[in-house]
């Protein structure tokens, strides 16, 4: 039988309509299972250690030691996911801030975690907040920036220079989402657990540990080592594997939502072009 012109026109735009639905349910049905080996290895980097003891709290606990354990349980348990897990320390080492992002990329890493807790003058301070490198005029923000910066070669105004000469807006995107799963995650994970935390969310600022990363990356702030409680809590086994859960989904709902994204980077890097 023949087809009229009408018949055939409305079945073409019928078939205009369905195809982008189609497409968007085979994307969805990805995400619901993601695939880990689309982003796939992760550097995990203990924040300071060595002669850099970073912050210190009431009791002379360390920065340095608290991040280490944190670093490589998480390393651990996300092997055990799939994931190929790299470490810029796995001991008590001092290693500068430029070669920690340096390391990344030489390893061509998909997503780079930078785990630090944090230090105020104000010790009744507490929570968890997670920051991407961008330009910031947030006082605390730069404050924060700041102490973790101490043992850089560059100031503060420098790195504030080189970052708006950067075109970054594509890893800023990234990294600002990649951040965002990450601090929702861990604030859901303490809930669980019964721990009432203070989410200060997600914020920007230059850090120097970022600089230069080919990849999303972030700094954890994991706690104030400062405020004895939370000090005293950073340091327990139990706290830490909550912020360790917390970190583990918040990667994973980031890979569930970046397949399209990461693909493009891929081809990228395939054609020498990222």
């Amino acid at each position: 039988m023949r087809m009229n012109k009408i018949t055939f026109i409305v079945m073409m735009i019928t078939i205009a309509l369905l195809l982008p639905l189609i497409q968007l349910s085979v994307l969805a049905g990805n995400a619901d299972t993601p695939d880990k080996h689309k982003i796939s290895r992760i550097i995990i980097d203990p924040g300071h250690g060595g002669k850099d003891p970073g912050a210190i709290g009431p009791g002379g606990e360390k920065e340095k030691d608290i991040t280490l354990a944190v670093s490589k349980e998480l390393a651990a348990r996300l092997h055990e996911d799939g994931y190929e897990i790299l470490l810029t320390r796995k001991d008590d080492t001092f290693i500068a801030l430029e070669k920690r992002t340096a390391f990344a990329n030489k390893k061509k890493a998909d997503l780079f975690i930078s785990v630090h807790v944090n230090a105020n003058d104000k010790v009744s301070l507490r929570g968890v907040e997670t920051y991407f490198l961008n330009l910031t005029t947030d006082a605390s923000a730069l404050k924060v920036a700041e102490r973790e910066n101490a043992i850089a070669s560059k100031s503060m105004s420098d790195l504030q220079f080189i970052i708006k000469d950067l075109t970054l807006n594509a890893r800023i995107n990234e990294s600002s989402r990649f951040a965002s799963s990450i601090q929702k995650s861990i604030i859901s994970s303490l809930g669980k657990a019964g721990h009432i935390n203070k989410d200060h969310g997600v914020k920007q600022a230059p850090f120097y540990v970022l600089m230069g990363a080919q990849m999303p990356s972030i700094v954890i702030e994991a706690g104030f080592i400062t405020n004895a409680t939370e000090s005293k809590l950073l340091q327990k086994k139990s706290y830490q594997n909550s912020i360790i859960t917390g970190i583990i989904s918040g990667i994973n709902l980031y890979v569930t939502n970046s397949i399209v994204a990461y693909n493009n980077r891929t081809l990228l890097r395939v054609k020498g072009l990222n």
